[in-house]
This record gives C-alpha cells, structure tokens and sequence, in this order.
C-alpha cells in the first residue's frame, strides 16, 4: 500500500513530451564528449544511487529541502521513473553545473560520468513494456461546457444559462476536464440549483413556445402507453434518468425519485407540475452533476462497461452525453466489440456535435479560447477589433482544426494548409477579397502570407502583448505548445536583464531582443525560441500582415542551433514540417490522450503514447487514426484502482 505522501507525489502528474529528446540527444554528445565507458547496468544504478545518496540527501531531505525537492521521498518511488520529470531536471541542473550550487564543492568528472550513465540506464532506457497500469480517473464534475451540451442533448433546446457561473480552470494537465480540479462546490450547487429550476419552468410553461412543447412532449411520450398516475410517473422517471445518468437508473434512485413524485401531486390537474419538479430534482442529482463510472473490482487492470464506454466516447468527441444509438449497443454489451466501436467512431466523427473537438479540444490545448475574452484590444482606440471579429478569429482556428479532423487530414495541414475558415469581416482583417456575408466557410488560400494555424489571428495575438509582438513568446508557442520541446524555466534575473536592454534607444526591436538573447545565462534557451518568434515578425500583435515598422523593412529572418537557415512564415512552415513532424505527432498525441482520459498524464502512460505515435506514423499521420488509436488504447478502454484505494 503506498502512502498518502506517495499518492500525493503521484497525482503531481507526468507528462512526457519531446523536450526528452531533446535533451537525451544533448546528453549523449555530453556523455560522447566526454569519452564515457559504459559499465555494467547493475554497477552503473549503484554508483548513481550512491552518489544521489552520499553528494545530495544532506541538502534535498525533508521538509525544509533545498529547492523544494525531497530526494529522500523520491527515491522511494519505484519504478523511478514515476518522477520522471524530477529526475530529468536534476539531469539537466548537473549537465549545465547549477547542482551542486556555486558555494558548494563541484562533482568531479568522473561523478558526473557515474550519474549520467545511471541516468541513461535507470531512467531514460527503462522498459515501460513492464508497466500494465492503465490508470484510473475520479468522479468529476461535468465542465461549463459538457454541462451546457448535455442539458441541450437531454432536453432539445439549448437551456442552460452557465454565465454567471464560476470559471472552469484548467488542471495541472492544461485542460478544464481535468479530474483534479472539477469539484462540486457548494457556491457552485446554488449554480445548478438556479439552472435547473428555470430550464425545466422553461419546458413546462404554459405559454411554451412550439419548441418547449415538443422538448415536453418527447419527456412524457415514455408515460402515454400508462394509464395509472403513478404507472406514468415512474416509466417517465426510468426513461428520463436512464439519459441523465448516462445509465439505467438502479431500482433505489426511482423509488426515491418516486416518492418526491407522488408527494407533489394529487389529481391529474397536477400531474404535469409533480414532474416538473422531480426532474428539477434530477438534475441536481450527482448521478447528473457528476461523471461517475462503475465501482471497481479492485487493484487489478479491468475493462470499462459499455455504458462508461459510451460516456468516455461522448464525452471525448462531443463533450455531451452519448445519443440514443450509443445507448441502445451499450444496453446491447455490443459497443465495445471491435467493429462495432470503429463504426460508432466513423458515425461520431462525421457529426456536427464533434465540432466541439476544435472548439473545446482545441481552444484549451492552443489558447485561442481566450481571444476576446482575456485578450483584446481596446474597442474605443481600435474600432475594427469588434466582438463580432473577435468570434470570428476563434471560430476560425476551432473549424480549421475540426475540418482536419472530420476530413481526416495529416497532421502536418495543421502547420501548411493552404485554406482556411472565413466570413467577410475576418477576411476584410486579412486583406483578402471576394468573402461577402456573416458566415463562416470554407476559402482556398492564394496567399502565402495565410494557411495553418502559426498564421491564424487567433494565435499571433495570444503570442503578442496589447502594445507589440513578442518573439520570444511566440517562439515559446510554437515550442511548447507545437512541439511539445519547451525550453528550460528562465533564470531568476532575467527581468532585471531585460529591463536594461529594453530601456536602451538606440537598439531596434530585433537588436533589443538579440542582445538580451546573448546572455550567457539565457542564450541556451534563446537560440531555438527566437528564430521561430522572428519568423513571425511580418504580422503585429492581432494577426495583421505588415511588411515595414517604424519605416524599415521587416527583418524575418531566422536560423536554429543546427544550422538550419529560413525567412518568413512559409519557409517557418516548412522546416517545421520536413524536420519536426515527429515532435508534432508526439505532442498531438499527448493532447488528445490527455483530453480523452480526462487526466493528466502519468509514467504508465508512456508506452500506450508510443504505440499510438507509432501507428500514427504508419497511417501517414492521419488525424483519425490518431484518434482511433487513443480510443483504442489501453487506458481508454481499461481502468485500474489505485493501490491504497483499493486497500482501503
């Protein structure tokens, strides 16, 4: 049984990402460099363990550690490579000489030696084939939005009003839908209270649109085949819930639901009104409220039902509830065969509702949700920058990004498309022609100053600052959130460095930023990000094109660490594409996987992403055989308890 400390070390969360290759590539020049004899595996974990052990525990033990890190309970995680992400960065801390710190004696040669071929063998060479864990998600809450398409899947009308609710935030794993941060508060239960009262007065209102009425009419259709009050009331409680809890409702949740029923009405004349508010009641229920998958059997890799099956596949592709199709083949325990779940895929794919897979999936994972929201420019001094144009510039990344997807594009069209989504008042903020109307569709790009998401509006704005662009953020973008490889965590002066650079006149914007980048202690980083952000420099901080500032000829020239040379977005566009699709496949992957599971990713993880890459890879990086992939996986369509859970 782990202990509470070690679950807690756990839950951190453990993303993998291709800054590993990164860094393993400038560790085996290091280790090359350096003319290393490997020893044997067994030696080498003894010499590693026992330099952390003699050179490291006096200052990184217990809780006053140096730099917050306890070795002393870190290494008693096994398999080590459960902190994964701490043993890399004391790896990279010893490479670079910042560990031990200046004021203490440095580790000779041949100690650094010892650590790093324990590294090697321990950590970046373990065998995940030996891990079978598939990982286990909480009870959640549903998010803002899952909560909004679920009522509007449930009732037929889009009802539910979530404005004045409190922000979803993301979790540790960069999404909303992340277990460890989706709790049921109870400032938020008011929420839903309030929600639920006035969705269903709104269905039951006398004076009821033609809509309301029908969204009525199919909640008592179950009743009409009763003629007993009570007869009707239970089978409209039985259909009603078998949706709202995305399962058949056990025998105990009607009769409960039964007794407040017959306790509100007396005669048929309030029939309809007794209803009403049971299923207000519902709808505050935690079987509702809650994302709830079956009990476990214990602390042994088991296969998921098909109806949390079914809830894993909605919720991932449309971020609702599964349809009356999905229902019927979980009921029938024929969802979860092979052929049956790559049909359903197929069918929920070509679905208008997984459009939430650009809008949610990808405004989260991109940032461009925050465009008009947390990023805008000030409508009195900027009268183009208009909240209409502001929906626009989002709609258009999240139906780029969905018609990749749906078309079951590669995903390097994600970087060089040649087209894009407009309507006229975006394309009118793009300079191009010919686009007339409100409406959003579908345009074959011309241009090469447009096509992929590096020169959407959305995203060159929420990698600028409100007054200017900024190559270093952007750069940092396309690293971290492209590439997945982002650089190391600034040094603690580096404010105070770029202040004196910026406030010096007689540099230009580019030289300002060069000469900050050519700091010893920031140039590592630098070298890669701002190449890229300089690539960029054609389009200001909203997406507009601009070939001149201040009177000079924009210099968009970029160069990376290996000598690779490009000028502009385009040949951006295609060093990235020739050089990186591996980075991107990896990171689309660790994304989606991400977001399906609805968890942050952990070690064990690591070998269902390799599989999925590698498939992917296969299949010419096609964006659907990513996602069948995941879906297919082991985490996806199993589960396991945790240890002291499953213990307790």
């Amino acid at each position: 049984m782990k202990t509470a400390q070690t679950q807690q070390t756990s839950s951190r969360g453990w993303q993998f990402s291709f800054q590993s290759i990164l860094f393993t590539s400038i560790l085996f020049a290091w280790l090359l460099f350096t003319g290393i004899n490997r020893a044997s595996a067994q030696s080498t974990k003894d010499s590693g363990l026992d330099l952390i052990k003699t050179e490291c525990l006096d200052c990184h033990s217990g809780s006053e550690s140096e730099g917050e890190l306890d070795l002393a309970s870190v290494l008693n995680h096994r398999p080590l490579v459960e902190n994964l992400t701490v043993w890399r960065n004391i790896a990279q801390r010893i490479q670079l000489g910042d560990m031990p710190p200046p004021d203490e004696a440095t580790l000779a040669t041949t100690e650094k030696q010892q650590f790093a071929n324990w590294f090697q063998t321990s950590i970046e060479q373990f065998d995940y084939n030996l891990v079978t864990q598939p990982g286990y998600t909480p009870p959640r809450r549903l998010t803002h939005s899952e909560y909004r398409h679920t009522i509007r899947d449930l009732i037929g009308v889009d009802l539910a009003d979530t404005a004045k609710f409190p922000q979803d935030l993301s979790g540790s794993s960069g999404f909303k839908n992340s277990a460890n941060t989706l709790f049921l508060q109870g400032s938020l239960f008011e929420k839903y209270s309030q929600s639920a009262e006035s969705i269903m007065a709104a269905v039951f209102a006398e004076d009821a649109s033609p809509l309301m009425e029908l969204a009525k009419s199919k909640i008592l259709a179950p009743g009409k085949t009763h003629e007993n009050m009570e007869d009707q009331g239970r089978a409209i409680l039985q259909a009603f819930c078998r949706r709202a809890f995305r399962r058949p409702a056990t025998t105990a949740e009607i009769k409960g639901l039964q007794k407040l029923f017959l306790s509100e009405f007396s005669d048929s004349q309030q029939f309809e009104t007794a209803i009403q508010k049971t299923l207000t009641a519902v709808l505050v229920m935690p079987q509702f409220l809650l994302k709830i998958e079956s009990a476990t059997k214990g602390s042994t890799p088991e296969l998921i039902n098909d109806f949390d099956l079914a809830s894993r596949l909605s919720y991932f592709l449309w971020a609702s509830m599964p349809d009356e199709e999905l229902f019927q083949l979980a009921e029938q325990g024929r969802l979860s065969k092979p052929k049956v779940l790559q049909t359903q895929i197929d069918r929920m794919l070509k679905n208008r509702r997984s459009k939430t897979l650009g809008y949610v999936f990808g405004g989260q994972w991109l940032g461009f949700e925050d465009v008009g929201i947390r990023r805008r420019q000030d409508p009195i001094d900027n009268p183009w920058c208009t909240e209409s144009l502001m929906t626009a510039m989002r709609a258009e990344s999240a139906l780029f990004l969905h018609s990749l997807i749906r078309n079951n594009r590669p995903l390097s069209e994600l970087i060089n498309a040649r087209y894009t989504f407009l309507n006229e008042e975006l394309a009118n903020h793009y300079r191009i022609r010919g686009i007339n109307g409100k409406a959003m569709r579908k345009v074959n790009l011309k241009t090469q100053q447009r096509g992929g998401i590096l020169t959407q509006a959305s995203v060159l704005s929420i990698t600028a600052f409100p007054d200017r662009t900024s190559p270093v953020v952007r750069g940092h973008w396309v690293l971290n959130t492209i590439l997945g490889t982002p650089p190391p965590e600034p040094p603690p002066n580096v404010s105070e460095i770029l202040e004196q650079v910026l406030e010096r006149d007689d540099l230009s914007f580019r030289e300002k930023v060069q000469q900050h980048s050519s700091n010893a202690n920031c140039k590592s980083c630098h070298q890669e990000m701002d190449p890229i952000g300089f690539s960029l420099e054609n389009y200001d901080n909203f997406g507009r094109y601009r070939s001149r500032q201040f009177g000079k000829k924009i210099d968009a020239r970029g160069r990376l660490p290996d000598g690779t040379q490009f000028e502009g977005s385009e040949q951006l566009k295609n060093v990235l594409v020739s050089q990186r699709l591996p980075n991107l496949t990896r990171q689309v992957t660790e994304k989606m996987l991400t977001y399906a599971l609805g968890r942050q990713l952990e070690y064990y993880d690591e070998q269902a992403i390799r599989t999925i890459v590698m498939k992917t890879t296969e299949d010419d990086y096609q964006f659907q055989t990513l996602i069948k992939s995941v879906i297919n996986s082991q985490p996806f369509l199993y589960r396991q308890l945790p240890e002291a859970a499953s213990d307790e």
